[in-house]
């Protein structure tokens, strides 16, 4: 009666209802989830972000403490330094200083803004299902009976789904990719003979695969929804749902896990007709068991999403992880290279003093010294030489005060040999 037909459809609609949500149910749960991992992931990264901030200062006032000490102590020696060796010296520093502290801040603000933008992330995956879900019951009528342009749907459905999770092609997954051996060489099927080519393979962090494979069941269901009659439309179920089997038996049969090392030993099939998902499990409730036994998991377009959001977020954590590493890494470079910096400084101080040692040597060598050469050149002129050029005035001035504080009784040799050979000649010149 129709009172028993609306009956029946409202009870349909309910059922429908509540599976709405509990899918919803499940997608809040995996929000809240989400977003307690990123307020711990928020802390962590807080907590990091003011050590790495002390050891910056730390290595700061090291530095300072370390230079005003050296400055202090090597003054005069480092007056003779150019100005500009000094400030290419200290460059690097200062640059590896300011590169250490951006990298910090680029980390906290790419953080700040993933952390805002999740709960939109997920209201926009959930709005781009929808439409997907109505565009797949828009295209089933064009789509029914040609097995090939079904497959192309399935497979394109599969692609947006993946583009807009985040996940970059030949980064995160890859497309029709053929598995090869260790060696190299391309895989084949040991009973088949055909190439091991899947859908789309994920790559989670740790080097893990998950494969895909998209599959199309929509004549049955198409014929399904077009009949009014109820026997038509049980047939019509029960021949739907053996297509779905035939597609959980094939990908079982291809066993992709016995030819990639890296694969997860179970695959995903996607159905990217969440209607037609929803009618095979209507038909056949054991059915998700039935496929998993074949270590086959079936996939709607809601729970895809859910799962390459979850891949997204742990590329994001495993992105996270490296930068802080790498921030570590530098830091650590930096900190050495400041210690090496330091032995260098000291290196420079004690060769100015061996240089400024040697220097005085040398000059008393030739101004201060006993018998010095500027004493030596100028006895000469006293023997009558004629030179064009005089000796500068300070070495000669630096010389008669030394010698006028010399202590007669050590006056040097040559020059008594001097005196008493001008005494003897009677100051003759040398002509």
């Amino acid at each position: 009666t129709t009172t028993e037909q609306l009956n029946k459809q409202l009870t349909e609609s309910r059922n429908k209802l509540e599976e709405k949500q509990q899918v919803l149910d499940i997608q809040s749960r995996h929000t809240i989830e989400l977003e307690a991992d990123n307020r711990v992931l928020l802390e962590k990264l807080g907590t990091q972000k003011s050590e790495l901030e002390k050891l910056h200062e730390t290595i700061k006032l090291e530095f300072q403490n370390v230079a005003n000490a050296i400055f202090d102590e090597k003054a005069r020696s480092f007056n003779e330094l150019s100005s500009e060796k000094l400030t290419n010296l200290l460059n690097p520093l200062n640059n590896n200083l300011k590169e250490f502290k951006d990298r910090v801040n680029e980390v906290y603000d790419k953080e700040a803004k993933e952390r805002f933008s999740l709960t939109k992330e997920i209201s926009n995956l959930m709005e781009l299902n929808r439409k997907i879900s109505d565009e797949a019951n828009n295209l089933t009528m064009a789509l029914k009976g040609d097995s090939k342009a079904q497959g192309n749907w399935g497979e394109m459905i599969l692609e947006n789904i993946l583009e807009a999770s985040g996940l970059r092609e030949g980064e995160e997954y890859f497309v029709q990719e053929t598995m090869r051996s260790p060696e190299g060489r391309k895989t084949e099927h040991e009973a088949t003979g055909k190439v091991m080519r899947p859908d789309i393979i994920v790559r989670y962090p740790g080097g893990r695969d998950v494969i895909i494979d998209s599959k199309v069941s929509l004549t049955a269901y198409s014929q399904f929804m077009a009949s009014e009659n109820q026997k038509e439309k049980e047939s019509f179920s029960r021949e739907h749902l053996r297509s779905v089997k035939t597609h959980i038996d094939e990908l079982n049969k291809k066993d992709y896990s016995s030819y990639n090392v890296r694969s997860l030993e179970f695959v995903m099939m996607f159905i990217p007709n969440e209607p037609s998902y929803n009618m095979a499990l209507q038909a056949e409730p054991t059915l998700w068991e039935y496929a998993y036994a074949r270590k086959v998991v079936l996939m709607s377009p809601t729970n895809l999403i859910a799962a390459l959001r979850m891949a997204m977020d742990l590329w994001k954590r495993e992105y996270q992880v490296r930068n802080i590493q790498e921030i570590v890494r530098q830091g650590s470079a930096l900190y050495d290279k400041f210690v090496g910096f330091t032995a260098t400084f000291e290196k420079i101080g004690a060769e100015l003093n061996s240089a400024r040692k040697l220097y005085d040597e040398a000059f008393g060598q030739l101004s201060t010294g006993k018998g010095n050469l500027v004493q030596r050149v100028e006895n000469l002129k006293k023997l009558g030489l004629t030179p064009s050029k005089k000796i500068a005035g300070n070495y000669l001035k630096t010389n008669t005060e030394v010698s006028d504080g010399n202590d007669l009784n050590q006056e040097d040799p040559e020059e008594s040999r001097l005196n008493e050979h001008l005494l003897t000649n009677k100051h003759q010149p040398i002509t």
